[in-house]
């Protein structure tokens, strides 16, 4: 066999290699895509109950904050609900528009660049929630309480209130996508919030990018 001929048949069998990798790699895709699709809808779903919830919860303090208008702890508490939950509403929006819009046959590192931002997002709505700790101990206070109450009250209300303070501190420091890996009340927390869902499709699309680079 000549030179020529080795080098024209290994040409062929390598043509036909490539030709196999990309079969590969596209049944891949599919599959994978399909999965982080499914795992997905779950997520989007309970996203979409948040959303229908959130906004019926919103009218509801809306209705409550004009209620408690003229007493001022009430009214700041209630701001600051109304004021969390119009941001909330508006990130689980943004979420399910930003899934709607990937294209999972696409860019494989947008897609897990854009799947990485939900996680953010996700992570950043849990420490919110937990920000709005103290309030918990306030929204009831009205004007009347703390007449009759008078020191005695006082005296009670403000150690709680500094106490759910400080654990709104430590919680909104320490719930971060690093820490969960790490300590594991704070992957407790995380867990039940969908980041599971999202993270189980990032793993599907880098096991197709991972294929790419042994490929």
């Amino acid at each position: 066999m000549s030179a020529d001929e080795f080098q024209e048949i290994w040409k062929a069998y390598d043509a036909k290699l490539e030709r196999s990798l990309q079969l590969n790699l596209q049944l891949l895709k599919e599959v994978q895509s399909q999965k982080a699709r499914s795992v997905l809808r779950s997520f989007i779903a309970s996203r979409v109950i948040g959303i229908v919830i959130g906004i019926l919860y919103l009218l509801l303090l809306g209705v409550g904050f004009w209620y408690v208008r003229t007493q001022p702890v009430m009214a700041i508490s209630f701001v600051v609900f109304i004021a969390c939950t119009a941001i909330a509403i508006g990130e689980y929006i943004r979420e399910v528009s930003v899934i709607q819009g990937i294209s999972y046959g696409d860019n494989i590192v947008d897609t897990q660049r854009k799947l990485a931002g939900i996680q953010s997002s996700i992570v950043g709505m849990l420490r919110l929630s937990w920000a709005q700790l103290p309030f918990w101990a306030t929204f009831f206070v009205s004007n009347e309480l703390l007449r009759k109450g008078g020191r005695g009250f006082l005296m009670v209300e403000i150690p709680i209130v500094l106490v759910l303070t400080i654990a709104a501190v430590i919680l909104y420091k320490n719930i971060t996508i690093k820490n969960a890996q790490k300590k594991k009340w704070v992957n407790a927390l995380i867990k039940g919030s969908g980041i599971k869902s999202v993270s189980r499709a990032m793993d599907f699309m880098k096991e197709i990018e991972d294929f790419k680079k042994d490929g």
